[in-house]
């Protein structure tokens, strides 16, 4: 009976040794293996009436960025690679960056030359529209137009206030540092990342920037006001 616990002991031992070993594939490791492609996203900012608006972000990437992809190497290094398709001839093929996870794999840093985001730009043009329209209950809006016509002398006419039309152009943001940014969606094969950006829009609401003489006491251009942009941003493995 000794001899039978002996063997037995031998062959479990010999079992546990045979087992393959298990290997941790986390969320840095996958990363390493992929070359990531942005392929969708949004981008959610503010209109010049103050409200929030929410854009499909793959129109605002230039057409020559639309093939980039990421690469995450080791020892915290990535490089972005131009892709079949450069904006320059003269440009790099890659840029290196350095890129980070942290708490607990669930945030992504990517900085010192991280420049694969891109932004919108709002401008407003003339024609000029009336925003009272849009109100509900109707009502008509003089308090800007009494404000410029009262520093006219003498008086002006009172003129309502006024939306101008809007327009929106890709912006290219370079060298955006991108903090902390929230992991969602993870896979072998994707991730989303969110994250916010600091930039401006142009508030065509309220009183703008004052008389303005050389256009008939009409107040024209709009105040810049700070604003953030929120980015939600797929990348998928190719």
């Amino acid at each position: 009976m000794k001899y039978f616990f002996l063997t037995l002991s031998v062959v479990v031992l010999l079992a546990s040794c045979a087992k393959t070993p298990t290997i941790n594939n986390n969320r840095q490791s996958m990363m390493r293996k992929g070359k990531w492609k942005v392929t969708s996203g949004t981008l959610t900012l503010r209109k010049p009436n103050g409200i929030d608006t929410t854009l499909n972000y793959m129109n605002w990437i230039p057409v020559c960025h639309r093939d980039d992809y990421v690469q995450f190497d080791s020892l915290s290094i990535g490089y972005i690679f131009a892709g079949g398709m450069k904006c320059d001839p003269s440009n790099a093929d890659s840029t290196a960056f350095q890129w980070k996870l942290e708490n607990g794999e669930t945030t992504l840093s990517l900085y010192n030359g991280f420049s694969n985001t891109f932004g919108v730009k709002e401008s407003i043009l003339i024609p000029f529209y009336f925003d009272t329209l849009s109100k509900s209950p109707f009502v008509l809006d003089t308090l800007v137009g009494a404000v410029a016509a009262a520093a006219q002398t003498p008086p002006g006419p009172i003129v309502l206030d006024t939306l101008w039309k809007l327009h929106f152009d890709s912006a290219a943001i370079q060298h955006l540092d991108i903090y902390s940014a929230t992991i969602s969606s993870f896979s072998e094969t994707s991730f989303t990342i969110n994250y916010a950006a600091i930039s401006t829009y142009p508030d065509s609401t309220g009183h703008h920037t004052g008389f303005d003489a050389a256009n008939g006491g009409i107040d024209k251009d709009p105040i810049i006001r700070p604003d953030t942009f929120h980015y939600s941003v797929t990348y998928s493995n190719n």
